[in-house]
């Protein structure tokens, strides 16, 4: 039995589960579709597909899960978690840091890493595109996280409680990162349930947002410095 029956917080759920799971799986259609890898293969820079490829994900998974807030359930997105960040947020916010940021220093120097990441296959960075590649990044996990640890996370509260809703959440969650394979898909597990938790206890996705900005843009950095291939370039006159 779930713990509401209001038709509204049912309705809610099962919109915002729709829009994460097949939302990803048009996503993931798109992104990964013959004629997409194709371009993407066929340039020699692919920093413009790279980027063009967030976006699709920030339309996808943020634009469509307010078009589903606003215009069908008629709701705010402020009981989906988008409430001020609080004191507990900041204060998991440096714990969680002061772990991923060692974490991906040591792990970025590894090759298996280091096939993946950056995504931006370029092997000259200039410092214009480390900044593009970041607000890329930024602006596409704040919409995937507002989809999964705000949406989706928030809407099953109501209807099965803390628990039940973290491992569903994390469930979906690891599924997504079965085509990045099956380190990513296990280590998706903890991360999803810890990061869940700290969600609901601190009443927002802003600690969600920012720890997987925080993983992501460390991950990428220190890749890009381990990368025996790629390099910064120096701005001329310096």
């Amino acid at each position: 039995m779930p713990l509401t029956q209001n038709p509204e917080d049912i309705k809610a759920f099962i919109l915002a589960f729709s829009v994460s799971s097949f939302g990803y799986i048009f996503y993931h259609l798109i992104t990964k579709s013959p004629s997409f890898l194709l371009w993407k293969s066929l340039s020699v820079n692919n920093a413009r597909q790279i980027v063009i490829e967030r976006l699709i994900g920030v339309f996808i998974f943020g634009f469509v899960s307010l078009i589903v807030i606003f215009y069908i359930l008629h709701s705010d997105t402020i009981i989906y978690g988008t409430g001020l960040p609080n004191f507990k947020t900041f204060l998991w916010l440096i714990i969680l840091s002061s772990i991923i940021i060692p974490m991906n220093y040591y792990n970025s120097k590894n090759s298996e890493n280091l096939e993946q990441y950056p995504m931006i296959r370029n092997n000259e960075w200039t410092y214009s595109l480390v900044i593009l590649s970041s607000i890329s990044w930024i602006a596409y996990l704040f919409a995937y996280e507002f989809m999964f640890r705000g949406f989706l996370l928030f809407s099953s509260l109501p209807l099965f409680g803390l628990w039940p809703s973290i491992l569903l959440n994390t469930g979906v969650y690891s599924l997504v990162h079965i085509p990045k394979g099956n380190k990513e898909t296990l280590g998706a597990i903890p991360f999803g349930i810890l990061i869940s938790y700290l969600s609901i206890e601190t009443g927002t996705f802003w600690i969600a947002f920012c720890a997987h900005v925080i993983l992501a843009l460390s991950n990428e950095w220190f890749s890009l410095r381990a990368h025996p291939e790629m390099f910064l370039k120096k701005p001329s006159g310096t």
